[in-house]
């Protein structure tokens, strides 16, 4: 694709993100490239008549996307820009960090390559959620969470998929999980690690009173759906992406699906998914 412009999003209580921000800038004037910059960076001093701010609530036309954090920035980055979704690439700042692809030393090597067209384009699923008697839609880039509003009371819910009965369940909660989330939340209670660009959807209860309650992997054409019966608490919540609450009760019923579409991320020829998760996730390494 023939790059003409990028946004930035990013962390402004990272450390490295201003210099970074400045680095990333000065590359652009140099390659004739426009600029979008979040307005929570406006504290940063840059000088450039290439650059435009967005708010995040009106984002702009842009090639790509660079995110400079975390998972959590990344994750809302990628929600602002979806709608149309536009390729992302993610510049790995501290903590465990998994969805982030590059580091700050090897930036404008990766810009380079964007540029120059050297670079793939990895499809990841997203997953839409709606809630009976709400008009919205709610979507997911890592997980849906289903949990009592109080969460230290057991949640009682029954799982249907494609209008079919599976199971029922009563846990501190259930996860519902895309392959990019499976080495999030999903993971810490019990769920399978799927690769990234196997679409699927993965349903973990968290801390089930049976055990006889295991994860599910279900292709991603199905319907998933919930519903709550008597022993259910009357308050539920839908948490998206561990970033937004939705607040419902048990009268109501929660679906769920593939979305229309897609996350995009940039990726390399260098990079190895099962490298990061040796890295990352000390995967496949016996104790001493």
């Amino acid at each position: 694709m023939q790059v003409k412009s990028f946004a930035i999003w990013a962390n402004p209580e990272k450390k490295q993100v201003p210099a970074l921000v400045k680095s990333a800038i000065k590359w652009a004037n140099e390659n004739n490239l426009d600029v979008f910059l979040a307005e929570r960076l406006k504290s940063i001093d840059v000088q450039n008549e290439n650059i435009s701010y967005f708010s995040s609530q009106d984002p702009p036309e842009a090639g790509f996307l660079l995110c400079l954090g975390g998972d959590g920035t990344l994750i809302s980055g990628v929600r602002i820009f979806s709608n149309p979704s536009i390729p992302v690439l993610g510049v790995h700042l501290g903590g465990l960090g998994f969805l982030a692809q590059i580091t700050p030393e090897v930036l404008i090597d990766k810009l380079d390559s964007v540029k120059n067209d050297q670079f793939k384009i990895q499809d990841r699923l997203v997953l839409t959620a709606s809630i009976s008697n709400n008009e919205d839609l709610f979507f997911a880039v890592n997980d849906f969470v289903v949990q009592n509003e109080t969460s230290f009371r057991v949640t009682s819910l029954s799982l249907y998929i494609d209008n079919k009965h599976v199971s029922d369940y009563k846990s501190d909660g259930i996860i519902i999980s895309t392959p990019t989330g499976s080495t999030a939340y999903s993971l810490s209670s019990g769920g399978p690690i799927v690769q990234p660009d196997v679409f699927s959807i993965i349903i973990t209860p968290i801390a089930p009173h049976s055990l006889t309650s295991r994860p599910l992997v279900l292709p991603s054409n199905v319907e998933v759906e919930f519903r709550f019966n008597e022993e259910s608490e009357n308050n539920l919540k839908l948490i998206v992406d561990g970033q937004n609450i939705i607040n419902f009760s048990k009268e109501s019923t929660v679906k769920l699906s593939k979305a229309e579409h897609h996350l995009k991320f940039i990726t390399f020829e260098d990079y190895n998914y099962y490298e990061t998760l040796k890295k990352k996730m000390i995967w496949g390494r016996r104790g001493s």
